[in-house]
């Protein structure tokens, strides 16, 4: 069994610890993130990713994907240790782009939780225990059982009661003629949601299950940075991510 686990501290300085203007533009800095996009543009990002709603949301509605049951911010405890795990079919190419995309992902979560990749011995992970996300590479056949006509993946999630704001696990699942091709269904299981691409097209979770744009943008995990260390809790309600100057 192989474990990696990568986490690095990350701290972006942007345009909201400048100005709250909308006119403010993002540039490039330590952080190596190059948004270039104004704080309104951020904020409209981060509501769509976050509650599934806004100008920005797929289908302007919380079916957008990735939502979880409850009208708040939705993901892993604080300090928790998030397990993916993926199949020992992994191809070395597949593994290596996981590892690398969960470790930027690391860098943008600066530490709230932490997400460790996991190669298992098995072939088969058809379930998953609290804090794990599984990815599962499966035939048209099992795709269609667990995601329907979804033809680039899907998640199934599970949340704590009554605090279903708290992601308990996922189970993803990936049609075997693409392999793990993409980041889009992780993110759901962290609990962002899908974007609406022709609003705001940057980014995984703005794309077809991951399959035009399989990496996290830079203006992705920038938002989720922002979100991340802006001192808010997972649970947090759009009136606190308002007052916190996160939304408009």
């Amino acid at each position: 069994m192989k474990k990696i686990c990568l986490n690095k501290v990350l701290i972006v300085i942007s345009c909201f610890s400048l100005s709250f203007l909308p006119g403010c533009e993002e540039g490039s800095s330590d952080d190596g993130y190059t948004t270039n996009v104004s704080v309104e543009t951020q904020s409209k990002h981060i509501k769509a990713l976050f509650f599934g709603v806004g100008p920005y949301a797929y289908k302007n509605s919380v079916s957008g994907g990735g939502v979880g049951p409850s009208s708040r911010w939705t993901s892993f405890r604080r300090d928790s240790l998030v397990e993916i795990i993926l199949p020992a079919k992994t191809s070395d190419v597949d593994y290596e782009f996981v590892v690398e995309e969960i470790d930027r992902l690391n860098t943008a979560i600066a530490g709230y939780f932490t997400l460790t990749v996991i190669l298992s011995g098995k072939d088969e992970l058809t379930s998953a225990n609290d804090n794990q996300i599984t990815v599962n590479i499966v035939n048209s056949d099992v795709m269609k059982k667990n995601c329907g006509e979804a033809g680039g993946g899907c998640i199934q999630q599970k949340f704590y009661k009554p605090d279903d704001h708290f992601i308990k696990s996922g189970v993803s699942y990936y049609p075997t003629s693409e392999g793990i091709f993409d980041i889009h269904e992780i993110g759901h299981g962290i609990g962002l949601s899908d974007v609406n691409p022709g609003a705001f097209p940057e980014g995984t979770m703005a794309s077809a299950g991951g399959r035009h744009i399989p990496k996290f943008s830079d203006s992705e995990l920038a938002a989720i940075n922002r979100v991340f260390t802006s001192g808010l809790k997972v649970g947090a309600t759009e009136q606190d991510f308002w007052d916190a100057g996160l939304i408009p």
